[in-house]
């Protein structure tokens, strides 16, 4: 067994941290980091372990603490410096993002003002990720959609992978700001997905559009991308609209 570092024995020491052992694992080595950030004990600047010794503090896989590392630097709370090492970062887009979802949060009962937002940056994320969506990304995306579409099969509502098939498309727009807003608005961009509004010609709409969607990005084709996600969200919009007025 490799032996533990120094570095790593003094990180374990002062963190105080724990072994993983609920969710996904990289999900709790994520709120594991934030909450030292948010606690002080872990400043701008401060280097982290390698991955081979984060996997032996968290007793976790190299790949569950290689995701969490990526989460965080898509989050812009990590940075990698190649041959250096793993540093934390502070960056200013909280002040950017926590107005904007404060904003929303407060409107968040209507729907047709929140799905004004989301044709606003939804469009765009999918033109940007037709733009740089790795063969990874792509695969991603393939794999939510299957899920939904065995999901929609079902009969079920799919409504966690609907989150996640848009969430994976901005994080393919490698747009750091856009990812952010996805990320810390989701739950409120997730009314439009409540489960009162779901339907079965809501769940088919669905699937259908994340499919256009998803096929001009796998060609590279960001207008045609652009175009099949501001024609997913028009359906959808009717859909749940028209929905809603029955329920009242």
């Amino acid at each position: 067994m490799p032996k533990t570092s120094g570095k790593s024995l003094l990180f374990k020491s002062a963190t105080k941290l724990k072994p993983v052992k609920k969710r996904k694992l990289y999900e709790d080595i994520v709120d594991q980091i934030q909450d030292l950030i948010k606690k002080g004990r872990l400043k701008s600047g401060d280097q982290v372990p390698p991955e081979r010794e984060l996997a032996e503090i968290f007793q976790v896989s190299r790949n569950s603490v290689r995701e969490a590392i990526r989460t965080l630097e898509e989050n812009q709370i990590l940075r990698s410096r190649p041959g250096d090492g793993t540093y934390v970062i502070i960056e200013s887009e909280t002040s950017i993002i926590e107005p904007l979802a404060k904003a929303i949060h407060h409107e968040r009962n209507k729907l047709s003002e929140i799905f004004q937002f989301r044709r606003l940056i939804e469009p765009q994320i999918a033109l940007l990720a037709a733009e740089n969506a790795s063969a990874r990304d792509i695969k991603e995306l393939q794999r939510i959609l299957h899920e939904q579409e065995r999901e929609v099969k079902k009969g079920k509502r799919a409504i966690e992978l609907d989150n996640a098939f848009h969430l994976s498309l901005a994080r393919a727009s490698r747009n750091t700001i856009l990812l952010k807003i996805v990320q810390t608005l989701n739950d409120i961009l997730g009314e439009t997905r409540a489960e009162f509004l779901q339907s079965e010609p809501r769940r088919l709409k669905s699937l259908a559009g994340h499919s256009k969607v998803l096929e001009p990005i796998k060609q590279g084709k960001p207008n045609l991308a652009r175009k099949a996600m501001s024609e997913h969200l028009k359906d959808i919009e009717e859909i749940v609209l028209e929905r809603k007025r029955n329920f009242k």
